[in-house]
């Protein structure tokens, strides 16, 4: 297991990538003639979240599939990827709670320090089930705070270092951009 950061390196990556979220955002959700309250109202972040959990799991394959003998290995770089991909919307839904409903965006920040530093509760094996499990409850409360504590829960049980995610989350948010850039 990698060491773990310390609390002010992991608060000043998190607030970076708020940042980045909430320009991303500016070009997709208020660039779509949407509100965060539009997508908070419509559930549309439990169904983001939910489509790219199922995108993760299905990279996971080879870590459940007992069944298929053709199964590829597990490509852990497509792992972050999609892991990146749930953090995107997990930000987002952040920041749209924090417009909506006024919670200050320290309070996420804070949950999910907290919820990293307690990761020397994990056993040394990645258990796929269990770690989508604390996601899975929480999306199915739809609408509530968002998923932070569990995406970090996720995160440690799929044992992933925070800081090769933040620099993936740096990668994929400069790419989301150009996509914008293009049309996506």
């Amino acid at each position: 297991m990698t060491e773990l950061m310390e609390r002010k390196a992991f608060i000043t990556r998190w607030r970076k990538m708020l940042k980045l979220q909430e320009k991303l955002d500016e070009r997709i959700v208020m660039g779509n003639g949407l509100t965060y309250k539009d997508l908070l109202d419509g559930d549309l972040y439990v169904a983001a979240v939910l489509d790219e959990i199922g995108e993760l799991n299905h990279e996971l394959k080879a870590d459940w599939c007992w069944w298929k003998k053709t199964q590829a290995p597990v490509d852990e770089k497509k792992v972050l990827e999609e892991f990146v991909d749930v953090l995107h919307f997990v930000l987002s839904w952040q920041l749209a709670h924090h417009e909506v409903s006024g919670l200050p965006l320290s309070k996420f920040t804070a949950i999910a320090f907290s919820e990293y530093e307690n990761s020397g509760r994990f056993a040394e094996q990645r258990r796929v089930v269990s770690a989508f499990q604390p996601m899975m409850l929480r999306l199915s409360e739809c609408n509530t705070y968002p998923p932070v504590s569990q995406l970090m829960w996720l995160m440690r049980c799929l044992k992933l270092d925070f800081e090769d995610v933040y620099q993936a989350y740096l990668a994929k948010n400069k790419e989301n951009h150009a996509r914008q850039d293009r049309g996506y």
